[in-house]
């Protein structure tokens, strides 16, 4: 069984954070945390300011006010994902974003995050192509963590089948 995972960041850079993690589980159940970047150990300053208005449309102010403590969302996505085989992203971004979330809360994630494309060429000779095209059949991005984690996970059982 596996699950899926997304985040929506601060930006497209090398000092960009979480603000969002997203998961879908293969029951169907979607949840989705805001991360409150007043609670990285690191300085999460970084502001893309296009990405605000034009990707996410999460305001930093909304982080502060109502994100959770990244401890919290560690512990959270430990105890909920920790028990699935594989977690899959479709993005290296994502992997870089996840590495940030825990280094920033002095934790490590039980569970192993792997890029999607990777996996399906490895263990199913399935190419990129074919998973972004199943991916677009789900519909349009809409750049909010759990509903891209849900669409990630639809097109992966298009592909593969609900494993």
């Amino acid at each position: 069984m596996w699950a899926t995972l997304d985040f929506e960041a601060s930006g497209l850079s090398e000092f960009s954070y979480p603000i969002e993690v997203g998961y879908s589980l293969p029951n169907g159940t979607d949840n989705s945390l805001l991360i409150n970047p007043l609670s990285a150990s690191d300085e999460w300053v970084y502001w893309d300011a296009f990405s605000e208005s034009h990707i996410h449309k999460i305001p930093r102010s909304e982080l502060e006010i109502n994100g959770k403590q990244v401890v919290d969302v560690c512990r959270h996505l430990n105890a909920v994902l920790g028990q699935y085989e594989l977690v899959f992203c479709d993005s290296e971004w994502d992997l870089f974003w996840l590495g940030r979330l825990y280094h920033a809360a002095h934790m490590r994630p039980s569970f192993m995050l792997t890029e999607i494309c990777c996996w399906l060429k490895q263990h199913n000779g399935i190419e990129r192509v074919h998973f972004q095209l199943a991916l677009e059949r789900q519909g349009p991005v809409r750049h909010r963590a759990s509903h891209d984690a849900k669409q990630i996970r639809l097109a992966l059982n298009a592909l593969v089948g609900n494993r």
